[in-house]
């Protein structure tokens, strides 16, 4: 049983600025992952952490989108940290 709540996009009762961040996160990575339904119960959090992985991981990054995501996930297995 997960201890924050997952927001569903298609849920009537979901606040305008939750809906608005998810629709924005999953416009932007062309789908929606559970850990941006859960940012949602605080749509600022949400927004500041998108904003810094866009910094960290995609702006000014030499490498094509599907490279750099390849090197991201294998820094993660190399360091265990699993989501």
């Amino acid at each position: 049983m997960a201890r924050i709540p997952i927001l569903r996009e298609d849920d009537p009762a979901l606040p305008d600025d939750a809906r608005a961040f998810l629709e924005h996160a999953g416009q932007s990575r062309g789908r929606l992952i559970n850990i941006y339904r859960a940012m949602a119960n605080r749509p600022a959090a949400g927004q500041a952490f998108s904003q810094m992985i866009h910094t960290v991981y995609r702006s000014g990054s030499s490498l094509p989108p599907k490279q750099a995501e390849l090197a991201y996930l294998t820094a993660t297995v190399v360091n265990n940290c699993y989501y």
